[in-house]
């Protein structure tokens, strides 16, 4: 009798044990997904062995290598070679434990895990005894010991992270991506322990320098720079046995969430129910972007699970709703101080929530007339926010100017607007000094002024880089810009990108960096903003291909360079932008993806007032 060889489905039911090697590379893929990862779990293991400094090196975004060094507890031989076996920690002896646990790492999988994906080298010292010692893997996943002379602590070396896992290598971001991510990681960290030191470096430059300092504010100060240090207003909150304190910025807001950070017992986390909670209590107030908010919860170790996560990112709290409740009104009584009202620190420019357009003059508030006007520019604004032109004005404020005793304002005559596609347009004024209107034979056209701009402005842009020929202007005296740390180190890695489109730069000192030179069209009032709008496209922005990252920093420019909303345009100058608008690569879209132009049908207006 003969037996049939095993198909593919018996081999599919077949139970087997799986090979250490392969149980320790999926395991890796729970706690090891890319540099960062690792650099969080060394740095963990730093902090919980008590290190006052710690030094990190990365070559090639980390990709090529990672080393961590810290002066802690160090480990001796014996405690050594167990660290690098699975299930094996210090932090943990009962099942009970995993409730109370209160240091950062405890997951036995940690360095085994990193080390199946890599080559891994651990040399450590406990300070007892003649010599410490440096355990490596080699090719083969073999471990080989031997003794090594060092001071009290621990490095770790990690080479060609998933060298032997290539199908996990190849969806590794670019090293300016990853390196993006790893400074992000290690400002956190830094951020709960201001009394540790904390060192990056990336491809032989220090980027990263944070020295020990006294309390929380001044190491928020070193991340997030000096000019935070005014609006920094405290958090203090409790409920119950659980306790809140950190600091919100208030009057000063970003683009992003970036700056945004929750840590409970000390751990960074990334929690709903926080995240909820502060974004509630900063849009009770009418301001544009997000706050900075560093939240610190100490919370009893049985009223949180840390365990909900692999990799400890994400918590789970016994009574969410108490929790919200207590951060939200925290936060929102440390905003209300300055940010009482609506619009009280709004940025010159910037209409208030309702939409009202910001003028020079001040209106008469008993007075029942619904035209005012811009003084800077003598044009009548109706109730709604309209810059208004004759074709709009004259036959309504005919029958209006009786009614309200105003006099008519003579306008200029109204200028026919070029082609857009296959239709004419004639200019009729601004909607809210933000859209430009104009009158079709199909209805109404809607151009919003500034990413029309903004569309004309990247085009020349782009063309620069692309012809090698940025546009400057050198600056009196140099523009300083200290955004901190975190900041700082994402601004050096797009310096070559910076230079292409007219900008002079040099580090000034730690954390600053001096520009001697600004593309021409680019207000220094406004580097600033652009800076900060750059390092908010940078940390969003996915792909980081040499291509994606220069039109990241074109679009940034033409963006703070374009004319802004609520704006004042004449009739020449809005017919002379929609002039260049029709002559870019895209009259549609900005480069960001928002649309220009929206037209609205005569059929639907007349539908709206039941003519048709």
């Amino acid at each position: 009798m003969t037996l049939d060889p095993p198909t593919k489905a018996d081999s599919l039911t077949r139970v087997r044990v799986l090979a250490s090697e392969l149980v320790n590379q999926i395991a890796a893929g729970e706690v090891v997904e890319r540099p960062a990862s690792v650099v969080k779990e060394l740095v963990e293991n730093a902090i919980d062995a008590a290190a006052t400094r710690i030094h990190i090196v990365l070559e090639n975004g980390g990709k090529k290598r990672i080393e961590v060094r810290d002066d802690g507890s160090g480990m001796s031989e014996s405690n050594a070679r167990l660290a690098v076996e699975r299930h094996a920690t210090s932090k943990i002896v009962a099942f009970d434990d995993l409730l109370t646990v209160r240091t950062l790492g405890f997951r036995g999988e940690a360095l085994p895990s990193i080390a199946s994906v890599s080559r891994f080298l651990l040399q450590t010292f406990s300070g007892e005894g003649e010599h410490g010692v440096e355990i490596e893997n080699d090719d083969r996943g073999v471990w080989s010991a031997r003794p090594a002379v060092r001071e009290k602590g621990t490095t770790i070396v990690v080479r060609e992270l998933f060298e032997n896992v290539p199908a996990r290598r190849k969806f590794l971001k670019s090293a300016d991506a990853e390196f993006r991510s790893i400074v992000t990681i290690v400002t956190s960290y830094a951020l709960p322990h201001p009394q540790r030191g904390f060192r990056l470096e990336h491809n032989g430059r220090l980027v990263l320098d944070l020295f020990p300092v006294n309390d929380f504010r001044d190491r928020i100060l070193q991340i997030v720079g000096d000019e935070a240090d005014e609006h920094l207003s405290p958090i203090e909150a409790a409920s119950e046995d659980c306790v809140i304190s950190g600091y919100v910025t208030r009057g000063l807001r970003y683009g992003s969430r970036r700056n945004q950070y929750f840590f409970v017992n000390g751990r960074l986390v990334r929690d709903r129910v926080l995240t909820h909670a502060a974004n509630r209590a900063a849009e009770s107030f009418d301001f544009d972007g997000h706050p900075a908010v560093f939240l610190f919860m100490e919370v009893p170790a049985g009223f949180v699970d840390v365990n909900v996560h692999p990799a400890k990112t994400e918590v789970r709290f016994r009574d969410s709703g108490r929790i919200h409740v207590a951060v939200e009104h925290g936060i929102r009584r440390s905003l209300g101080g300055a940010e009482t009202g609506q619009g009280l620190l709004r940025e010159p420019g910037h209409a208030e929530s309702t939409g009202t357009p910001l003028t020079s003059g001040s209106a008469d508030p008993n007075a029942e007339a619904s035209w005012r006007f811009d003084e800077g520019s003598q044009r009548p604004l109706d109730a709604a926010g309209w810059v208004t032109t004759p074709a709009v004005s004259q036959s309504i404020r005919h029958e209006l100017t009786p009614l309200f005793q105003r006099e008519a304002v003579v306008q200029p005559p109204v200028m026919e607007a070029p082609r857009l596609g296959s239709l004419h347009g004639r200019v009729l004024g601004q909607y809210r000094m933000s859209y430009m209107l104009f009158e079709t034979p199909d209805g109404l056209r809607l151009i919003d002024q500034h990413v029309a701009h903004e569309r004309i402005l990247y085009d020349r842009f782009a063309g620069m880089v692309e012809r090698r020929a940025p546009d400057s202007q050198r600056l009196l005296t140099p523009f300083l810009y200290d955004g901190g740390a975190a900041e700082t180190a994402i601004l050096e890695s797009h310096l070559e990108e910076l230079r292409a489109i007219g900008f002079e730069v040099e580090r000034f000192s730690r954390n600053t960096l001096a520009f001697s030179a600004i593309p021409v069209l680019l207000e220094r009032q406004r580097l600033d903003r652009f800076f900060r709008k750059l390092i908010d496209a940078s940390l969003a922005e996915k792909s980081s291909h040499l291509a994606h990252v220069r039109d990241r920093v074109v679009a940034s420019l033409a963006c703070q360079a374009a004319i802004k909303v609520h704006h004042p345009l004449s009739g020449e100058e809005m017919s002379r932008l929609t002039a260049d608008l029709l002559d870019s690569s895209n009259p549609y879209a900005c480069p960001h993806g928002r649309p220009i132009i929206v037209d609205i049908r005569h059929l639907d207006i007349e539908k709206h007032f039941h003519r048709k």
